[in-house]
């Protein structure tokens, strides 16, 4: 009897393994029946990466809005147009390369210093919002849904959080040798402040420290944390 339910349980992995397959490779597949091959801790996942997206195209849009300059330097362009570059189209089910000549083909981590390297001629919020969002994806593995076989690291949705620190502090306190900041971002003037982009990255830091405590739980990994002014102006590993 115990080797005959042995085989049924075997059998229904299978299955399951078989479903979830296919579910995370056809993006045709109606919701409902996707939502066969999910754990409640998959639902979080989605419900945070969808978060993390639509807050991703927020900070593209309030950069472009107080950086102007920048979306003049490739003619032509507009804002919709540098969001789909980034993002895709609401209809696409995989996620674009953010690979891009205009950068030089760097991304994630080496596109976000492009953006406050003096010598970088370009578009500095898209050189910014290209490695921002390839860091943030590789946290993710490149997903954007969740089933129960995937599995993400919880130490690279960790260093990710920190990351988005060390981009703040970038922005907020980076400068030319003229003195003026590479982006303006929270800063109006001396005196007025647009807190708005705090709120922002405190919800993106949250979402991903969030992220990386659910798998560490799930996964019963432990997290090795950094204290926070070591890593200020240092960015970590994100593979």
């Amino acid at each position: 009897m115990a080797l005959k339910q042995l085989h049924i349980l075997i059998a229904k992995l299978l299955l399951l393994f078989l479903a979830t397959m296919l579910l995370s490779a056809c993006g045709s597949v109606p919701k409902p029946i996707r939502n066969l091959g999910k754990s409640d801790v998959d639902f979080v996942m989605d419900v945070h990466a969808k978060q993390q997206k639509e807050m991703l195209i927020t900070l593209t849009k309030k950069l472009y809005v107080r950086n102007p300059n920048q979306l003049k330097k490739v003619a032509g362009i507009t804002v919709d147009e540098r969001i789909n570059q980034i993002f895709g189209s609401l209809d696409e089910t995989e996620l674009p390369s953010l690979v891009f000549d205009e950068l030089d083909g760097v991304t994630s981590i080496d596109a976000i210093l492009l953006a406050f390297d003096e010598t970088f001629e370009g578009d500095r919020v898209f050189a910014a919002m290209v490695g921002l969002s390839e860091m943030l994806r590789r946290s993710y593995n490149h997903q954007q849904e969740f089933f129960i076989l995937d599995s993400l690291d919880e130490q690279a949705l960790y260093n990710s959080a920190r990351n988005i620190e060390v981009f703040v502090w970038r922005l907020y306190h980076r400068r030319d040798t003229n003195g003026n900041l590479f982006l303006l971002s929270n800063r109006i003037n001396e005196d007025d402040f647009d807190i708005s982009f705090d709120r922002l990255f405190a919800k993106m830091v949250m979402v991903q420290d969030m992220m990386a405590f659910i798998v560490a739980d799930k996964t019963n990994r432990s997290i090795t944390k950094v204290v926070h002014g070591v890593t200020q102006f240092v960015f970590l590993p994100v593979p």
